[in-house]
């Protein structure tokens, strides 16, 4: 019986797992580490560009600055 709203079963989260785990074991995925540092890059880059990513969400969005650095900025 499919659930309600398109939720899983056992047999549809089995074929999910069974999925990611061949993609795991394929060694397609980074290690921790890598991520680790992909993550830190990123919040360098934000701090490094936060006067042009605050100018962005201004010109494009009519964001205030005070709220593009209380919800993008220093967030991040």
């Amino acid at each position: 019986m499919e659930a309600v709203g398109g939720g899983f079963d056992g047999a549809r989260a089995a074929v999910l797992v069974a999925g990611l785990r061949r993609g795991f074991a394929s060694g397609r995925t980074r290690s921790y580490e890598w991520r680790a540092a992909q993550l830190k890059g990123i919040a360098r880059m934000i701090d490094d560009k936060e006067a042009e990513i605050m100018a962005a969400l201004h010109d494009d969005l009519a964001k205030p600055h005070m709220e593009s650095y209380l919800h993008e900025v220093l967030e991040s």
